[in-house]
């Protein structure tokens, strides 16, 4: 079974002019699922900005019965971690404080309804445009 999932993006950067320029991006995923009953994707970029739009990164799961994932930086630190098959990152680190834009990683293992065991890996961008702070 193929199975095709929609990831949105935007970025919005402004000139010393004030004017304002747009970019907008649609990434198409399609994956053979091997029929298996689960399954798991990992975004590949989110947007913590408060614009309600990929504001958490967070997996895309099928019939997931347990998950625990691991969020580093780009120099190996753990920066968050969740063990609940609804969870998400926020982009902020475990005392709260937000993370600058750029690479982090993500570790995941999780089982399946159907037994299936997942052991994830994925480097993803965390992009602000530094309205975050604001």
């Amino acid at each position: 079974m193929i199975k095709t999932v929609l990831q949105f993006a935007s970025l919005v950067c402004l000139s010393g002019m004030l004017c304002t320029t747009e970019m907008k991006a649609q990434t198409v995923i399609s994956f053979n699922t091997n029929d298996s009953i689960s399954n798991i994707v990992l975004p590949n970029v989110f947007t913590p900005n408060g614009d309600s739009i990929n504001d958490v990164y967070k997996p895309f799961i099928d019939e997931i019965t347990e998950l625990h994932a691991s969020i580093y930086n780009r120099w190996g630190n753990l920066i968050y971690e969740f063990d609940r098959v609804r969870g998400f990152w926020d982009g902020h680190t475990t005392s709260g404080e937000p993370c600058t834009d750029g690479t982090y990683f993500c570790v995941l293992t999780a089982t399946g309804i159907d037994g299936k065991k997942y052991k994830e890996r994925m480097a993803f961008q965390l992009m602000t445009n530094g309205d975050y702070y604001k």
